[in-house]
């Protein structure tokens, strides 16, 4: 196969390079006898699943670019499967998706680093984050306390990107501080949710109390980390009673309230 039709055959839809490719391995696997047909039945067998059972409706055509994307990234580090609409992209030198900063936790190293929402991140430790998945950057991102990592990040309209490095740090289950502002108002700052987060708030606002608060403001800006029950249980210590939280799903009993 030539260059030029390799090529071409990237820019099939994704339902028919599905259907060309799937069709191919199995002829393959009946012709080679190895083990490439059990592959492709717990393939076809994933994709019932979630089909069938996924909370929301399933966009195909995602699910199936997703595929692609992971038979790719399994040839070596240098292959990556392209959409229709990335390939054109590039030919006109429009950037691809990256990495997004959504928010940095108080004292952390991204945030004595000054790296701020919004901010993109375009490698990790020279690793391209284009098309990269969340649980991926976060699996590059984690380290060993006082390992390094070096990110590429870009801000705003810059034209070149800068080089961040960050020595990585135990991250503490959660963070809660307070202080009092006048004259008498207490400020609770959460940076992240945690298993304790909601007893480190009640310690907090009693102390505040003490001090002479009669009013109290919890800061929850740019809190993006941690589970939704700890946020619930924290929110409990105001609201005792009540819905806070809904959960919906496809099915009845995939939905819940809190």
């Amino acid at each position: 196969m030539t260059t030029r039709t390799r090529f071409a055959v990237l820019l099939i839809s994704t339902p028919m390079l599905a259907f060309v490719l799937l069709g191919g391995l199995h002829g393959r696997a009946s012709s080679t006898g190895d083990d490439t047909f059990q592959h492709l039945r717990v393939f076809e067998d994933v994709v019932s699943l979630i089909l069938n059972n996924y909370v929301e409706e399933v966009k195909v055509d995602h699910v199936m670019d997703g595929a692609m994307r992971g038979l790719a990234d399994g040839l070596d580090p240098d292959s990556a499967y392209l959409t229709p609409q990335q390939v054109k992209a590039i030919a006109s030198g429009e950037a691809l998706p990256a990495v997004r900063v959504i928010a940095t936790r108080d004292s952390s190293p991204a945030a004595k680093a000054e790296l701020q929402t919004g901010d993109y991140i375009r490698a990790i430790d020279g690793k391209p984050t284009r098309d990269m998945s969340v649980f991926e950057g976060m699996r590059l991102l984690r380290g060993a306390p006082g390992s390094r990592v070096t990110l590429t990040v870009i801000r705003g309209n810059a034209a070149d990107p800068k080089q961040v490095d960050l020595v990585r740090e135990k991250a503490p289950a959660a963070v809660v501080t307070g202080r009092m502002l006048p004259p008498d108002i207490g400020y609770v700052r959460v940076g992240s949710f945690g298993s304790d987060v909601t007893e480190r708030l009640r310690a907090e606002a009693a102390q505040l109390s003490k001090a002479g608060a009669r009013y109290l403001i919890v800061d929850l800006r740019r809190t993006a980390e941690g589970p939704i029950e700890s946020g619930v249980e924290a929110a409990r210590l105001f609201v005792p009673s009540g819905t806070l939280a809904v959960k919906a799903g496809r099915d009845k009993d995939q939905t819940g309230r809190e």
